[in-house]
């Protein structure tokens, strides 16, 4: 029976920062300009701006500077965007650095392989809170 209540716990805890009421044609429409950008695996990246910004909800991250990614700068300050667009495109070439030389190096890995390589993610945490997300996209939104 504690196994029992452990497990409906610790799932609890594991879906409460996913509980959010999703704003899907918003969601949509940040997703079509994501893909729009030619930006890879944009169910992925879709998923990650999920993970940065609440859902595109929230108050006290990076969103109200346009950082649609979480991207910090020196001193661990919010890299300020003047546009969303300005955000994506800097994702864009942000990828576009790393990508091709990564694939070359890890011909059969997945992304989360990539952004655990270039940093982005730091540990094996943010896949486990970006899986659910990406299943999310790949469920709701029109791909």
């Amino acid at each position: 029976m504690k196994k029992l209540l452990l497990v409906v716990f610790l799932f609890s805890f594991s879906i409460q920062g996913f509980s959010q009421k999703i704003d899907k044609p918003k969601m949509q429409a940040m997703y079509d300009a994501i893909k729009a950008a030619g930006i890879r695996h944009p169910d992925f990246v879709m998923a990650q701006c999920m993970q940065e910004t609440g859902n595109l909800n929230c108050k006290k991250c990076c969103l109200r500077y346009h950082n649609l990614f979480g991207f910090y700068v020196k001193g661990n300050k919010c890299k300020k965007f003047d546009s969303d667009e300005e955000c994506i495109e800097y994702y864009k070439k942000w990828q576009d650095k790393r990508y091709e030389k990564w694939r070359k190096k890890f011909p059969q890995a997945d992304y989360y392989h990539f952004l655990k390589h270039v940093k982005y993610a730091t540990g094996d945490k943010y896949t486990g809170e970006l899986k659910p997300k990406v299943a999310w996209v790949k469920k709701h939104l029109k791909l």
